[in-house]
């Protein structure tokens, strides 16, 4: 079933939220051996302590923004609009890209 404009975005972007914290997990894993599985407010913080300088401020600021959507995806009571979850779906394809390059070339 694809999504019509009028369609509540929220699942969707609760996907997208989930996503990206499972790339942040596969890189803190890989590079330092951990995951943070109770505070994914800190994922971006746990990224950059264990890339340091090797995580570009781009990544870091997309990371930002897709994250600070999953309460309000997740448990918010208002609808998101669906340019809102392409928006951020193309976020994910573009942070998704830059991890899965950083795990390939390492």
């Amino acid at each position: 079933m694809r999504a019509e404009s009028g369609a509540n975005a929220n699942p969707i972007i609760s996907h997208v939220v989930n996503s990206a914290i499972a790339y942040t997990d596969a890189l803190t894993a890989y590079y330092g051996g951990r995951v943070d599985q109770k505070d994914h407010a800190a994922a971006v913080k746990a990224l950059r302590d264990v890339l340091g300088n090797r995580l570009p401020n781009a990544q870091q600021k997309r990371l930002n923004r897709i994250l600070r959507r999953k309460d309000e995806a997740q448990y918010g009571a208002r609808h998101a609009p669906l340019s809102r979850g392409l928006e951020l779906l193309n976020e994910l394809k573009e942070f998704a890209g830059w991890a899965e390059a950083a795990i390939r070339e390492s």
